[in-house]
């Protein structure tokens, strides 16, 4: 994935701090009102051009806050942490 300009808005992602998360879930409804559908892809874009595990997904005709699939993220969770019961 090719992010081309993005470096110059998203350069930071990558210099901050060695030590944050290298794992990622982004979830936006597509009918969000507080938050761009732009900012997400970007950020993902970004993310995963630096190597980042990038889990990015759209709630369709959703809006701000929504949550309709926290039992994968649970198990999300559980595979990027090794959790095993």
């Amino acid at each position: 994935m090719t992010v081309g300009p993005l470096g110059r808005c998203c350069g930071p992602i990558k210099q901050s701090n060695p030590h944050r998360s290298k794992h990622w879930w982004i979830r936006l409804g597509t009918n969000d009102s507080d938050t761009s559908l732009r900012v997400s892809a970007n950020l993902a874009a970004a993310l995963d051009n630096i190597g980042d595990d990038v889990n990015h997904e759209y709630y369709w005709d959703q809006g701000h806050a929504t949550n309709t699939d926290s039992g994968d993220f649970i198990t999300w969770v559980a595979k990027v942490t090794g959790y095993k019961k």
